[in-house]
């Protein structure tokens, strides 16, 4: 039976021009053995050392409903911390709320796993608020897939964040861009995309502006894929 990997996924966004949300994805190198040259948002497997990150965090996520709901949202916020080089949603010891650019090398120390980020923060006197994120939905790789994730998806808004420094062998780019624009490009085939991302998108794209994203986006899971789509498809 194949593993399930407990994994999560930061959806950042942030009001763009022409009265359209503007999305932080990421494209994953096309030397990478599972997906490819897709596009995605920052995420990643969790990590034994997000637990202890997040009893130091304050807030919870809101519409949480599980338990490991805190613990999966610093794995969201590490791993675009690690591939983008921004630590977000962060709070000094006052309770000011702060988004925090990496320097290189600091982005390249996290990358080395372990209690990298937990020392950091320790370091600079911040901890996770985690109040600042959304659960959005929860996806589960479908059992015909030979790599499973039970991925959790968080949203937070990123209105002051400059752009993204992808880091690593592991993506080929990052980027803002229009949501509109993006499910364009996956409609016409340029940008290959899971199922799970799809939805995302086209329920952004059904919202007016980043707040009301915020204050009641819900994904549901998508249906299972046709069985003749492309596998990789249906995650």
């Amino acid at each position: 039976m194949t593993q399930i990997r407990k994994a999560a996924t930061l959806v950042v966004i942030r009001d763009g021009a022409n009265q359209d949300i503007e999305v932080l994805v990421v494209r994953r190198a096309k030397t990478m053995r599972f997906l490819p040259g897709f596009v995605a948002f920052p995420g990643g497997a969790a990590d034994p050392s997000d637990a202890e990150v997040a009893k130091r965090a304050v807030g919870m996520p809101a519409c949480a409903e599980d338990e490991d709901d805190p613990a999966l949202a610093v794995t969201a916020l590490r791993e675009t911390a690690e591939e983008i080089g921004w630590l977000i949603a962060v709070q000094d010891g006052a309770g000011t709320r702060m988004d925090a650019p990496l320097a290189p090398d600091a982005q390249a120390d996290l990358c080395r796993g372990g209690e990298a980020l937990l020392a950091w923060l320790s370091a600079h006197g911040l901890a996770f608020d985690l109040g600042r994120l959304r659960r959005i939905g929860r996806f589960v790789t479908p059992p015909t897939q030979p790599v499973r994730f039970d991925t959790r998806f968080f949203l937070c808004l990123g209105h002051h964040l400059g752009e993204p420094r992808a880091h690593g062998a592991e993506l080929d780019a990052a980027l803002w861009a229009p949501v509109r624009d993006i499910l364009a490009r996956i409609e016409s085939c340029e940008w290959p995309a899971v199922r799970p991302t799809r939805a995302v998108l086209k329920a952004l794209a059904a919202c007016p502006n980043a707040d009301v994203a915020m204050s009641t986006l819900r994904v549901d899971p998508p249906p299972p894929p046709a069985s003749n789509e492309n596998g990789a498809d249906s995650r």
